[in-house]
């Protein structure tokens, strides 16, 4: 029998996964203490060790989402959710980058078949890296299809180890007309720029993409707005559910397990720390009834921030299936529960902090790390707060999103 204080991984609420899908997730359990043993080094280098990566693409980890004939599981959505949970519970940044750059290959999967096959007609285990914020971006349309690009994008995770990169941009159609676009660039069309120095998610190498005029044919262009409709040429090229998905509704399930596995991991050093942890007066801090509401807050709020995800991935994935897209409301809801859901993370996080007294505020302790590792992922656009507030109660009192995207 289990001892009640080991900590169990996380239980899944869905009963539906594949064989496939249960190997991958133990494969992600049998990392997590690998990675958190390279967490240290990981936070020197700003980025995963090559080691980790090579695991990770070893595990299959990044392929999950991609087209089965290119050799991907095409997994439903929300595995690269629970797998990054897993890896989080050692190293956020190393959850973070697992489940962002499989999201990636999900997004391709939406291109016209030529772009797919450029990138993974020639190496299959070919990775994504992207960036949605342009800094200065010059686009120039040209004629017979295609653009000119030129810019800056910023933030972009796992960049260093990916083969390609997604980026977004307002292209000129008419006058006064511009239309927002996924561009997809093979590695030689830019240059990477290290500028990711951060107190959060440091591990995840996320840095600038440097692109100076070159030009893209029209293939690998993606209206943006096709994704909120799953009307995607990719949709229609690949039979699975998945890729056509609305895109930036779920999205925020792409980011927010990586928050959850890392208030699971900040429960788990504390519990087993409180086994023999005593106060200068020899006082057993276990025996403390505040420690012990304090365990069992945070314990309840990791709890119901997953139960919440699974709802929605079940609801997701459900829909998918049935190729019924989710009206509004379902839409801003997909995105207020995963900013509660990572809120709540941060909320259990702050809890136990004071367990941790003087030993967990410095540097080389799991505990401070992800205390500022769920900060970080709460910044994240998709995930704060007042932005997923403010969209559902907008449409919930008749109103419209503030991103038109969702």
């Amino acid at each position: 029998m289990q001892s009640p204080r080991a900590q169990p991984s996380f239980q899944h609420l869905e009963a539906e996964w594949s064989q496939r899908e249960w190997e991958m997730i133990g494969r992600a359990q049998a990392l997590a203490p690998t990675v958190a043993a390279r967490a240290p080094q990981a936070e020197a280098l700003r980025r995963i060790p090559d080691e980790t990566e090579s695991d990770f693409r070893a595990a299959g980890f990044f392929q999950i989402m991609q087209p089965a004939r290119y050799g991907g599981l095409e997994s439903r959505y929300g595995l690269h959710t629970i797998l990054a949970m897993e890896v989080a519970r050692g190293c956020a940044s190393s959850g973070w980058i697992l489940s962002v750059t499989a999201c990636h290959s999900w997004i391709l999967g939406m291109f016209p078949r030529e772009a797919q096959d450029e990138i993974w007609g020639v190496d299959p285990q070919a990775t994504i890296a992207s960036s949605f914020l342009a800094v200065q971006p010059r686009v120039t349309p040209k004629e017979g299809g295609g653009i000119r690009l030129s810019g800056r994008w910023r933030f972009s995770t796992h960049v260093h180890h990916c083969q390609a990169a997604l980026v977004i941009a307002m292209v000129p159609v008419s006058e006064g007309i511009m239309k927002q676009v996924f561009v997809l660039l093979p590695r030689s069309d830019y240059r990477i720029e290290d500028q990711w120095n951060v107190v959060g998610l440091c591990a995840t190498g996320s840095n600038d993409i440097l692109v100076e005029d070159v030009f893209v044919p029209q293939h690998r262009l993606l209206d943006v707005m096709s994704t909120r409709t799953g009307n995607t040429p990719g949709g229609a090229a690949n039979q699975n559910y998945t890729f056509s998905l609305p895109l930036f509704a779920p999205f925020a399930h792409s980011l927010a397990g990586a928050a959850i596995g890392a208030a699971q991991g900040a429960l788990d050093v504390i519990i087993e720390e409180l086994d023999t942890k005593r106060s200068v007066a020899n006082v057993r801090l276990a025996d403390q009834q505040t420690i012990q509401i304090r365990i069992a807050e945070a314990a309840a709020e990791i709890e119901a921030a997953y139960a919440l995800l699974a709802m929605d991935r079940q609801r997701i994935n459900a829909s998918g299936r049935d190729r019924k897209l989710p009206d509004d409301a379902q839409r801003v809801k997909y995105r207020l529960n995963a900013g509660y859901a990572t809120k709540l993370c941060v909320q259990a996080v702050e809890r136990l902090l004071p367990i941790g007294g003087g030993r967990g505020l410095e540097t080389g302790h799991p505990l401070q790390r992800a205390w500022r590792d769920v900060h970080a992922v709460a910044q994240h656009i998709a995930l704060t707060w007042d932005v997923q507030a403010l969209n559902y109660g907008a449409v919930r009192l008749g109103g419209k999103a503030g991103d038109p995207r969702i």
